[in-house]
């Protein structure tokens, strides 16, 4: 029997299947592993707090032909546009 020392690797060895079997929570062919990873999330805060807000407000008035009598014809375009953009970055 053989016995693989994990120290003695360098940080480029590539090892198959096999190889890998013979290492303590290795994989062997045909079985899956009860765990892939474990996580322990005491130590790691995943909390944030994102808020977006966005308020418009438009008021129109449009006195065309006030203080004006009996006249007719009197038109008025009103062509009102509003926009806005909101843009949250996490990170």
């Amino acid at each position: 029997m053989k016995t693989l020392t994990i120290k003695d690797l360098s940080r480029t060895a590539e090892l198959d299947r096999q190889a890998m079997a013979g290492v303590s929570g290795g994989m062997y062919k045909g079985f899956a592993p009860y765990s892939v990873f474990a996580l322990d999330a005491s130590k790691h805060s995943f909390s944030f707090d994102a808020k977006q807000s966005i308020d418009q407000e438009q008021n129109t008035l449009v006195n065309n032909g006030n203080n004006a009598a009996f006249v007719s014809g009197i038109t008025a375009t009103v062509n009102p546009k509003q926009t806005a953009d909101n843009t949250i970055n996490f990170g």
